[in-house]
């Protein structure tokens, strides 16, 4: 997630609204959880690393002499001038090439048309049962059909079984989105990423943390409607997501992203920034040094340019 301060958007664990105060965020932010941490850190520094203790203005990480990567795609959150880091691309686990599907759940994708997932991975939620009577009863109205994912929220429970309703324990999401239409999720980083590589409209439900800004970042490109946090999910907020997920127009920008994102590849967008910013003298080739070491002085010359590259 954006950690590095921009007047583009807040940090994701603020709730600030005015773009005014969206820089601040970032230092508010930095400073709160400062005031958590600062003892464990110092403790750890002068007992274990034998370093002096820091302050907040000291061991903040949010210098800007420190370059960052970032691990998502450019096309969802774009780099811009006023965001000095580099934007690599998301990373993505080939899962699917090793997941051997139920049969069950082969057959009942192949007996109808792509379902919308719903599921909200290891976010469990006070009242599974009146959340799984809204999936269903939305799903039912729209015409849809659905999978809904148990996750640990005990999600999928029904009193009766529901030929347009498939309860799923657990799958990969690189396999499972590129069956879908159209997703609804959490809006965690990963699959937020999954459901766009896959093409699928998203609809996210966040729960906390950073999870409400990947939902804005979505509903900003066009690919879904604004999130709908965890206490205000309704069966007339879930419809009305499903219709705006079933819009032709946001399907094809959701193609489109999808197309860009295709040969993104984060890990080596990761090592390529990394080599960008390393210093030069330590990958070009170093002459053998000597074996033995003639002086004291020989001595220490081969020791700092041994450690040198490793400070």
């Amino acid at each position: 997630m954006p950690w590095t301060p921009t007047s583009e958007f807040p940090h994701p664990f603020s709730r600030v609204k005015q773009q005014v105060g969206y820089r601040l965020s970032y230092q508010i932010v930095d400073a709160l959880i400062w005031l958590g941490i600062w003892d464990i850190i110092n403790e750890f520094r002068k007992k274990k690393l034998k370093l002096r203790p820091v302050t907040y203005l000291s061991g903040s990480y949010s210098s800007p002499d420190v370059p960052y990567g970032y691990l998502w795609s450019p096309h969802l959150v774009p780099k811009r001038r006023s965001f000095p880091i580099d934007v690599v691309g998301f990373c993505f686990l080939d899962l699917a090439s090793n997941y051997v599907p139920p049969d069950s759940l082969v057959q009942w994708l192949e007996n109808g048309r792509a379902p919308i997932y719903i599921g909200f991975g290891s976010l469990s939620v006070q009242e599974p049962e009146e959340i799984t009577n809204i999936i269903v009863n939305a799903l039912q109205l729209t015409g849809q059909r659905g999978i809904i994912n148990k996750g640990w929220g005990g999600l999928g429970n029904l009193a009766e079984p529901k030929d347009f309703v498939y309860s799923l324990d657990n799958c990969p999401h690189d396999w499972l989105f590129l069956r879908c239409a159209a997703v609804v999720h959490h809006g965690g980083a990963g699959t937020t990423a999954a459901g766009l590589k896959a093409a699928c409209p998203t609809t996210v439900v966040p729960f906390f943390g950073d999870q409400p800004f990947w939902g804005e970042r979505v509903h900003a490109r066009g690919i879904g409607p604004p999130p709908i946090p965890i206490e205000e999910f309704s069966l007339e907020k879930l419809v009305n997501a499903i219709h705006f997920m079933q819009d032709p127009m946001v399907k094809q920008r959701a193609v489109e992203l999808a197309k860009a994102m295709e040969n993104e590849d984060g890990a080596t967008g990761a090592v390529n920034a990394f080599y960008k910013h390393f210093p030069r003298e330590c990958l070009e080739p170093k002459p053998d040094p000597p074996s033995r070491p003639q002086s004291s002085a020989g001595f220490l010359e081969y020791m700092y340019s041994s450690v040198f590259c490793f400070l």
